[in-house]
Order: C-alpha cells, then structure tokens, then sequence
C-alpha cells in the first residue's frame, strides 16, 4: 500500500544524477528554485571502527523545528553521533555553501555510519521507521 501525505509536494533529485558533481559544474544547488527546501540524506563512512552515530548538517547556526525532529528520528533507531550531539553547522560543503548564498533552506541527513556494524544493522532493520519518521519531519504531516 502506497502512503501519501496531503498538504507537502515531495520531489526526488534526479537518481541518475549526483548533485555534489552537478554543483561543481554549475548545476545542481545553483539551479534549484528558491521556494524549495532542500534535504539531503547520506551514510556517513570511516575508517575509524569506532565512528558511530547520525547527526543532522544545519543551514542555520542553531537548528530548526524540522531538523530537530529528524535529529530525533536518528536518535531513536540509530543513535546520535557524540561528537555533534546531534547536530553540525558547516560551511565547507559546495552544495551547502551555494544553497545558503542562495538562501535556500537546506539539511543534510547523515544518518549513521554505513561502516560501523551496529549502524548499518540499526539502519536496515528500521530502514522503514526511519523514512516514515523522515518524511513526517519534513512535512509536519502523520503518515498512516
């Protein structure tokens, strides 16, 4: 069964496509309409067998309702990174830097390491909680 949500308009970045490359070359961030949010969501990775936890990048030096939730969502399936507690204000990311000069509401989902054996099997036995848990963050709305 497929679920839908009423009041947002979800759009999904072309699959075929990698917008950190698109950036770069002009694309991406730059050609995105000014009206949108953007989300962003990754697997962090390491090396380090000990690099464990999600964390939610922010657009704003504190965060918003939304990635406060979505910080949540990590927090209850995967857990948090310790070193951000939750949350990481960054501005040494391309994309993220041409959104924020663009003014364009951006988050960047990292939702744990795909790396670190407890995350990934946290991840992919919760891996329908956590979207659930997503996609009511962003938009406000219950998915039933």
């Amino acid at each position: 069964m497929q679920k839908k949500v009423k009041k947002s308009k979800i759009v999904f970045y072309n699959p075929k496509h990698n917008m950190v490359t698109d950036t770069r070359k002009g694309g991406g961030s730059h050609k995105v309409k000014k009206t949108t949010s953007v989300i962003m969501f990754h697997f962090d990775a390491s090396t380090s067998r000990y690099a464990n936890g999600g964390h939610v990048i922010i657009c704003h030096r504190k965060p918003n309702t939304r990635e406060k939730k979505m910080a949540a969502v990590i927090k209850k399936y995967v857990g948090l990174n310790k070193a951000y507690n939750g949350y990481s204000y960054r501005t040494d990311l391309k994309n993220c830097n041409v959104l924020r000069r663009r003014g364009i509401d951006f988050s960047l989902v990292e939702t744990g390491f795909i790396t670190n054996k407890r995350d990934y099997q946290q991840i992919n036995k919760h891996i329908d909680k956590i979207a659930k848990g997503y996609i009511e963050a962003i938009t406000g709305e219950t998915v039933k």
